[in-house]
């Protein structure tokens, strides 16, 4: 699957985890929690995927935690995650996107009115789980 793995590029990509965390927190008020952490390979090299979610003391001290609110958020933390420059690493924070045909028509049987695409775009909308991504080459 890996190949050789490349321990010291591992242990960095954790070491560049905690620096995010800690940076979103020190410079945004941003807290990134996650409960997947995993490590996959990619024709380019390797992956250290995290899934969870974030929260600002902004959103917590007026306790609004609204689909609004959170995009704005989400989108503030992707462009100044993106802006990072880890040497050896790229950062990539995207929301879930794993939309089916089996869930649309779910949703279609439920009221939804709109084509795939619509049903994709609210779905992304109202999506709440961030993955973080560090990558590099092995």
């Amino acid at each position: 699957m890996f190949g050789k793995i490349n321990v010291e590029k591992t242990k960095g990509s954790l070491i560049v985890r905690n620096e995010i965390i800690e940076k979103l927190y020190k410079e945004l008020g941003v807290r990134f929690g996650y409960s997947f952490n995993d490590l996959y390979g990619v024709k380019e090299g390797v992956v250290r995927r995290l899934k969870g979610g974030i929260v600002s003391n902004e959103m917590r001290e007026r306790n609004d935690f609204g689909v609004k609110l959170y995009n704005e958020l989400f989108n503030k933390v992707k462009e100044y995650l993106e802006s990072l420059e880890f040497e050896g690493f790229k950062i990539e924070f995207n929301k879930r996107m794993n939309y089916d045909w089996r869930s649309y028509r779910y949703m279609k049987e439920s009221g939804f009115e709109g084509s795939f695409l619509d049903y994709k775009e609210e779905s992304i909308y109202n999506e709440g789980t961030c993955i973080l991504k560090i990558k590099w080459e092995c």
